[in-house]
């Protein structure tokens, strides 16, 4: 899969947190892809914990391995 592409469904956290407050959830669920910025892909991604929606560019989102190794 490419760098910052990524399906609706996955859990993706942040890779920068730069200016934005310290109560901004840090993982999220992708809801849907969006119309490219500048050639660059965009998530609408949301934290159900804290009800938190946002708008991420996916080259800022990291994958989060969700399967749990025994």
């Amino acid at each position: 899969m490419a760098k910052g592409i990524f399906t609706t469904g996955q859990h993706v956290t942040l890779q920068s947190r730069v200016g934005l407050s310290p109560r901004v959830p840090a993982d999220f669920k992708i809801l849907m892809r969006l119309p490219d910025n500048q050639g660059q892909p965009q998530y609408r991604i949301r934290n159900e914990d804290l009800d938190h929606e946002r708008v991420e560019q996916g080259s800022n989102l990291e994958l989060v391995d969700t399967q749990t190794s025994a």
